[in-house]
């Protein structure tokens, strides 16, 4: 079946075809029936559960604290804040008032708990203020205590500037000669990756390099791309997810025009990079540049000294010293030359392409036609079969993946949009897009049948939702919902179950919380599970799903037990102590000033992670040294938070974090109904 896109992809403008901005309005129908089951807002609450034990708060602990999305609440939706309390609340009265004082603009009762937070905290109570829309900044007060100032607002004020501060954030991150000095004043740095030598993958027992570094003899230029995190490693792993995130926010979500500038130029930018390390004549992808962590003694990696990026143009080594390879970073290839290339990486990365394709058509055809090429090419190279461990980074405990149908399956739907939409006459491997259908249904069915296809949310590891989202697009507009491998209805069910699993996890906890890791990577499952939520919503045309949506943002932005958002920048409260090199060496360690704006860290986590926390030499302390930990009395056995530079676990911003987060917060910004239809011609 020949079929071509008659029209690029509707970007459902805002406000169009809906009659309640995509939200749930207090005290509707389908606010109460979609929340039921998981105890939020306008729901029964959740059946209280055994407190789990806490260290006794220390003295001085308040009685009572207040948590609120810190960010703010669309107008026109359900809102709501969390009290905290050590004593019964139920009958006492609360407020909602402007923070810049007068009469409180709204009165209520505290209703029944929703459960135990923790032994020291065994009442949460959800105070309902939907009823107030008018815009302004206000306060919650209650039980003696006050919560954080917020926003009521429209959508696209309150979140598009969010957008933008995750524009900012890639921006800070980029390595090469085209940085741009910003608040961090940013300089150029690892030139040398210009002429970077390749080496052959090395052993690593654990995260230690067990064997040496032996050149190819081959060089590349890697220089650009960005820092991965808080260090200096640049993965192709990590970096064709966050275009992929970043692309799907311009494509789909189209935000205001300041934000989108700023993403788009980073998004061109991105993919500048993965271009360089993508081989076509050879047939090789090239996935890592530098190494993390070396042997500890004659060969040092990334993680083993504390600095900014550009003394390591300036450090004078030769070939025998321990630093050599901090300065003159290796090149790894994923396959040989004109092998089969692991199916995670190269699905991924022809994705990528394949978006780029789509988001650069109108503006940069050339351009759009080399990324099409490259997908194209690229999905040709992966491997249709793949045993053993994938290859995502070395050593692979960096980023342990285990799945690869998902971005298989991503790739064919987005490569059949780019082809189809791709009106150039030029050369491509495969000019009919329906090509890529068959695949796209057959790689489906092969992710929903193993068998820890849909326990997981949208995130480093896990691209079904937005494959399930195209393909599912794909089958209705080219009327093949059932000739194929799988059919449409069956990846509705899949995404559908993902998100049921997802309410299920949410009931269990008085802030609604889901996370199939239950203490680990709490912030990016939250971002993924609100992006899923509202993916499904659209395909359906019912806001099923969107008070979970609400409250994993929520959570993110402040509703949770430590009252702190994890978003540098967002809210009163946020990070000050990243563990990253250039914030801590040439930010503001304060929350005023030079700040890596619209950083996201992982927050809460196993207190297991938090023992035993250290750095390199050279860092700026932070907390300072004496500074109490204004966290610690809401940590409970399960769960803790330190905001420090000493504690990768919590407080390292991720790149991947940065990229859910743009694409939740465009879609906060700009929600929808309905997902627009494809229109296509036979």
């Amino acid at each position: 079946m020949a079929a071509a896109l008659a029209a690029a992809l509707a970007l459902g403008a805002c406000g169009s075809g809906r009659s309640f901005g995509g939200c749930l309005p207090p005290g509707s129908t389908a606010f109460n029936a979609a929340t039921a089951e998981m105890g939020g807002r306008g729901g029964q609450p959740p059946s209280p559960r055994a407190p789990v034990p806490a260290a006794p708060p220390p003295a001085g602990t308040p009685t009572a604290a207040l948590r609120v999305n810190q960010v703010g609440y669309i107008g026109a939706c359900d809102k709501q804040a969390l009290l905290m309390s050590r004593v019964p609340m139920t009958g006492q009265a609360y407020a909602v008032a402007p923070v810049a004082g007068g009469q409180p603009a709204l009165r209520g009762r505290v209703g029944p708990s929703r459960g135990a937070w923790s032994s020291g905290w065994p009442y949460v109570y959800a105070l309902g203020f939907g009823g107030l829309r008018s815009t302004g900044r206000y306060v919650v007060r209650a039980g003696g205590a006050t919560s954080a100032p917020f926003q009521i607002g429209g959508a696209d004020s309150l979140y598009d500037r969010l957008v933008g501060a995750a524009a900012s954030f890639f921006a800070a991150q980029r390595d090469g000669p085209d940085v741009i000095p910003g608040a961090l004043h940013r300089q150029p740095s690892h030139l040398l990756d210009r002429h970077a030598a390749v080496y052959r993958v090395p052993a690593y027992s654990g995260t230690t390099l067990a064997g040496p570094l032996v050149p190819t003899g081959q060089q590349l230029d890697v220089s650009g791309g960005w820092f991965d995190a808080g260090d200096y490693l640049k993965f192709v792993e990590t970096s064709s997810f966050d275009l992929v995130e970043l692309e799907w926010a311009l494509r789909e979500y189209a935000p205001a025009a300041p934000a989108a500038r700023a993403l788009r130029a980073e998004v061109r930018f991105g993919l500048g990079w993965l271009l360089k390390m993508w081989d076509a004549h050879s047939g090789v992808l090239y996935f890592q540049v530098g190494i993390g962590d070396g042997n500890g003694s004659s060969i040092l990696g990334d993680h083993d000294l504390w600095r900014l990026p550009q003394a390591d143009d300036a450090r004078p080594v030769r070939p025998d010293s321990p630093a050599y390879f901090v300065s003159r970073r290796p090149v790894f290839a994923a396959n040989a030359p004109g092998a089969p290339i692991s199916p995670n990486l190269a699905g991924r990365t022809a994705a990528a392409f394949a978006l780029c394709a789509q988001v650069f058509y109108g503006s940069d055809p050339a351009f759009a036609h080399r990324c099409l090429l490259a997908g194209q090419q690229l999905y040709d190279r992966a491997s249709q079969h793949w045993t053993g461990t994938l290859v995502s980074a070395i050593p692979f405990e960096f980023y342990g993946e285990d799945e690869w149908r998902d971005d298989m399956q991503l790739a064919a739907a987005e490569l059949y949009l780019g082809t189809a939409g791709h009106l150039i006459y030029g050369a491509l491997p495969h000019r009919e897009p329906y090509d890529y259908v068959e695949p796209a249904a057959s790689w489906a069915d092969a992710y929903m049948s193993n068998r820890g296809g849909g326990t997981d949310s949208l995130n480093l590891y896990d691209v079904a939702s937005l494959a399930h989202y195209d393909l599912y697009r794909v089958m209705v507009a080219t009327h093949n919902t059932t000739d194929l491998q799988t059919n449409a209805s069956a990846i509705l069910k899949d995404l559908h179950d993902q998100l049921a699993l997802a309410q299920q996890l949410a009931a269990g906890s008085p802030f609604g919380i889901a996370d199939p890791a239950t203490n680990l990577d709490t912030v990016p499952h939250a971002l993924g599970y609100a992006i899923e939520a509202r993916v499904y919503d659209e395909l359906v045309g019912q806001p099923v799903f969107e008070s979970l949506a609400e409250t994993q943002l929520d959570w993110v932005l402040g509703q949770n037990a430590w009252g702190s958002s994890f978003v540098v920048g967002a809210g009163a409260t946020f990070p000050q102590c990243l563990a990253h090199q250039v914030a801590n060496l040439s930010g503001s360690l304060t929350g005023h000033g030079a700040l890596l704006i619209g950083g996201v860290v992982d927050g809460a986590t196993d207190p297991a992670n938090l023992r035993d926390l250290g750095a390199p030499d050279g860092y700026r302390p932070c907390p300072a040294p004496g500074q109490p930990d204004r966290f610690a009395a809401f940590d409970r056995r399960d769960f803790g938070y330190v905001d420090s530079v000493l504690s990768a676990s919590s407080s390292e911003p991720s790149d991947d974090y940065v990229a859910l987060a743009a694409l939740a917060f465009a879609q906060q910004a700009h929600q929808r109904a309905r997902a627009p239809a494809l229109h296509v011609s036979s």
